[in-house]
């Protein structure tokens, strides 16, 4: 799947959904695709509104782990393989801590929390971009 961005501008025209059991992870989708945008996250930000989310296409699958320094809230993560199929699920990471999957990924997806489970998202299941 090919990811296009206007350098990480919110795509409020893009969503995320769960193809798996139709439901919308997020209607406006931030692509994390740039070195600084990588960097920062979602540090020194006030809030995450619901329905939106940060995705982040890694340069080579691996187990990268993300770290809460700086956030000040907690959020959802879901790490997607090179299909977007989930292959491992962290809810509800607090503040200052770290998270490390236990398998590779393509991809990072960063919810508000509370996401995964209102949305009913699960292992194995695949996500996609679409227009809205």
């Amino acid at each position: 799947m090919k990811i296009l961005s206007n350098s990480g501008e919110l795509q409020e025209h893009m969503r995320l959904i769960n193809k798996t059991n139709g439901k919308v992870l997020a209607s406006k989708v931030e692509f994390a695709d740039t070195f600084w945008r990588r960097f920062r996250g979602l540090m020194f930000r006030r809030n995450f509104p619901k329905g939106q989310t940060l995705l982040f296409k890694l340069a080579k699958s691996g187990r990268y782990g993300v770290h809460m320094f700086f956030v000040r809230f907690p959020i959802d993560l879901l790490y997607l393989n090179q299909d977007f199929v989930v292959v491992d699920i962290r809810r509800e990471l607090r503040p200052w801590r770290i998270h490390r999957p236990k398998v590779k990924a393509s991809y990072i997806v960063e919810l508000p929390a509370g996401t995964i489970s209102r949305t009913r998202t699960k292992l194995g299941h695949k996500l996609a971009l679409r227009k809205a």
